[in-house]
């Protein structure tokens, strides 16, 4: 009699889930009611699973089926002011400069995002306090050697001259050749990852030229920088006067021979 009402309630019938007190094990339980026409039979249930366990539904069931979050040990962390600040602290100046990558990316907008890179008409986008913050957090961890402000305050001794800047902060190496020659470092193996004595001012944080120098230059002409650029430029005009010099002695030299026409072609 058992087994066949038992089987009978394989059949179409009417069930519900009704809520009960008492523990099996420190588990919770529910009462599970089965009914039809022969009677009813009730079920109660102990669950010893953790919440965090995937679980599946039957397949004649609408309800939802809950899913394990995936595991994110492996998973590289989002980048962030707070994770570069980090990074800067224990000068693991490789990890930085990937993550200011990533947050020039993440903040110039949803395009960038999409797209992995950033165009040079998006450095617009980006907050004068973000970049700033980026630009300020180099600084002090490096003893003032590293930093967008930095590299802005060399481009402008350089003339604005890219070539001359790439040479001055170490982004080209010169060859041991009987002319005089340079050549770009291979990324990242040739770059200097670590603050020493003979590390190149302004050489990090690196910026990507493969699609020319628009992007570089548009950040270094960021408002953010503008201020101090203009304090810099003042101060470089009191030194020459006082050694009576001019700003602009030099601007009618001639770049060097193997400076002209020089096409910027890397990644980094």
């Amino acid at each position: 009699m058992a087994n066949a009402s038992l089987q009978s309630f394989l059949l179409p019938q009417h069930h519900s889930f009704v809520n009960a007190g008492g523990s099996h094990d420190s588990s919770p339980s529910a009462l599970l009611k089965l009914s039809n026409n022969s009677g009813s039979i009730s079920f109660r249930l102990y669950s010893n699973t953790s919440p965090l366990v995937t679980t599946t539904s039957t397949a004649n069931s609408s309800a939802p089926t809950p899913v394990t979050p995936a595991a994110a040990a492996d998973s590289p962390p989002s980048p962030s002011i707070d994770l570069l600040g980090r990074q800067l602290a224990a000068r693991d100046y490789r990890q930085a400069d990937d993550t200011t990558r990533a947050l020039l990316i993440e903040l110039a907008g949803e395009s960038a995002g999409r797209r992995g890179y950033v165009f040079f008409s998006e450095v617009q986008f980006i907050s004068t306090e973000d970049l700033r913050t980026i630009d300020k957090l180099w600084k002090e961890h490096s003893n003032g050697k590293f930093g967008y402000s930095v590299q802005r305050r060399l481009w402008e001794k350089s003339r604005r001259d890219f070539t001359r800047f790439f040479i001055k902060v170490g982004w080209m190496k010169k060859l041991d050749t009987e002319i005089e020659q340079y050549n770009y470092r291979a990324f990242p193996d040739e770059f200097i990852w670590e603050m020493k004595d003979d590390t190149p001012e302004g050489h990090l944080p690196l910026t990507n030229a493969l699609r020319g120098t628009q992007l570089l230059g548009n950040i270094l002409t960021h408002p953010a920088f503008e201020e101090e650029s203009q304090e810099n430029e003042a101060a470089a005009e009191e030194s020459a006067t006082a050694t009576g010099q001019s700003k602009d002695d030099n601007k009618g030299r001639d770049r060097p021979k193997f400076m002209k026409d020089f096409k910027p072609n890397y990644s980094f």
